[in-house]
């Protein structure tokens, strides 16, 4: 039989060499002004498309509840990333064959300010008005 101290060393040495594996390892960082480089960006965005589709439906079918606030409030900075993300991904394409390739970060820089001022307008209307789903949901009501 094995003894329960010797399953704890295990596990200590296992939690070790992962720990000096982290360590090791380079650190990857998002740009967020270039959102569409790199697999970590690729990643996340991939993340938010699968967040929002599971997401959007529960808050649109409880509403307005108290459920739906916090899912009102994931929404407000899911679909300013995933937008911020992919429009990178149009800029990337498409600003360079219209405007030149200069004119690619200053329109990186104009999309990250859209992307906060997005942001923050829908954080203020998930803090003091009805949510972003009751909103949505009042363009259909008399």
């Amino acid at each position: 039989p094995v003894s329960p101290g010797r399953i704890m060393q295990a596990a200590a040495r296992v939690a070790a060499r992962h720990a000096a594996r982290r360590a090791a390892a380079p650190v990857r960082r998002m740009n967020f002004l270039a959102a569409d480089e790199g697999a970590m960006s690729t990643k996340l965005y991939h993340n938010l498309n699968m967040g929002l589709l599971v997401v959007t439906p529960p808050a649109f079918l409880f509403g307005p509840s108290y459920v739906t606030f916090p899912l009102d409030l994931a929404l407000g900075v899911m679909m300013p990333l995933h937008g911020h993300i992919g429009m990178n991904y149009v800029i990337t394409d498409y600003v360079p064959k219209f405007f030149g390739k200069a004119a690619r970060g200053p329109a990186r820089v104009i999309m990250l300010g859209v992307t906060g001022v997005t942001m923050a307008g829908l954080t203020h209307l998930n803090l003091t008005g009805k949510g972003i789903t009751a909103t949505i949901k009042g363009l259909w009501q008399r």
